[in-house]
């Protein structure tokens, strides 16, 4: 029994991990827009790395292939913040137009948007979103970020991207990973299914559901019982709501994805029972309903039980 689960999840999370091309390709544009806006907010100076922060699924090392935007911080001089809140109206807007208009200096021919909290860049493999933001280096936010967002008006937001990562990591470093491997697969099935949540939310749910997942010492021997405990676990949060690390702000969850998260926990079931019967061919039909293409059909497990080539 469960002859083919091993397989069939190793391959899974192989199809979804990012190639090097595709990392080397994040980082290179990254620095290439740190170095741009470096030249403007830091004149006669010579480039810091640490003016920038790759934040988001790509800093947290949880990028799925296909490549999705890559999310990173910019990093201010603490005497551009008193400027941005001596001026009048929307302040955080003013300040995000300020760093798109430093952007197309460099990138003339691309269509840069600010809105939001980001500035974003869309290029040919990646939308890059920049994310302007001030360092906390002293008292209680120590470490913390102050960004901007332009809604309602315009206010100030904190954002602590090395608590959600420690946050992360923590669960991997306890549970062998397990807490990656499942927001991975979560962010597969909220792209296949059209899901309407946020992927900082999906990454609280794995983080908290590996922590007290009954079987989460087990090997990846358990991931189909994983998905399936997972989908039964998050349809208790309707209309619930999620806190990122670090931060006291809290996201509502709305019950927007109900539905689908119902949907994805019965097909779970059965393909849970096709596994454990190893109809292998079964089980990854009703996976690849709930993640897409990228979990593999097992065709190899079907001939084998029509007896093709025995």
């Amino acid at each position: 029994m469960w002859a083919h689960v091993i397989r069939h999840f190793e391959q899974f999370l192989g199809e979804l991990e990012l190639k090097n091309p595709e990392r080397l390709d994040a980082e290179g544009k990254a620095e290439r827009i740190a170095k741009s806006l470096f030249v403007k907010y830091y004149p006669n100076e010579v480039f810091n790395p640490s003016c920038y922060v790759k934040v988001g699924s790509y800093g947290k090392g949880t990028a799925t292939r296909p490549r999705t935007d890559l999310d990173m911080l910019f990093v201010l001089p603490a005497d551009v913040y008193g400027r941005i809140e001596a001026l009048t109206g929307n302040k955080q807007s003013q300040l995000l137009q300020e760093v798109r208009r430093a952007l197309l200096i460099t990138f003339p021919n691309t269509d840069i948007g600010a809105d939001g909290q980001a500035v974003v860049a869309p290029f040919e493999t990646y939308d890059v979103d920049i994310v302007p933001a001030f360092r906390f280096i002293s008292g209680e936010f120590t470490g913390k970020y102050l960004i901007a967002d332009t809604t309602d008006g315009g206010r100030w937001r904190l954002s602590d991207p090395v608590a959600e990562y420690n946050c992360l990591r923590q669960v991997d470093t306890e549970w062998g990973g397990k807490a990656t491997h499942l927001l991975k697969m979560l962010k597969a099935w909220k792209r296949e299914c059209n899901v309407p949540i946020k992927s900082i939310c999906l990454e609280i749910f794995s983080t908290v559901f590996v922590s007290q997942w009954v079987h989460r010492d087990q090997t990846i021997f358990y991931y189909d019982w994983m998905i399936r405990d997972f989908f039964a676990f998050m349809i208790n949060y309707v209309h619930g709501s999620a806190k990122p690390a670090g931060i006291t702000e809290w996201i509502p969850l709305g019950d927007c994805w109900e539905s689908k998260c119902r949907t994805a926990y019965a097909r779970a079931l059965k393909a849970c029972d096709a596994e454990r019967a190893d109809d292998g061919y079964e089980a990854s039909s009703e996976w690849q309903e709930i993640f897409g293409s990228q979990f593999y059909l097992d065709f190899i497990s079907r001939l084998l039980m029509l007896g093709v080539g025995a």
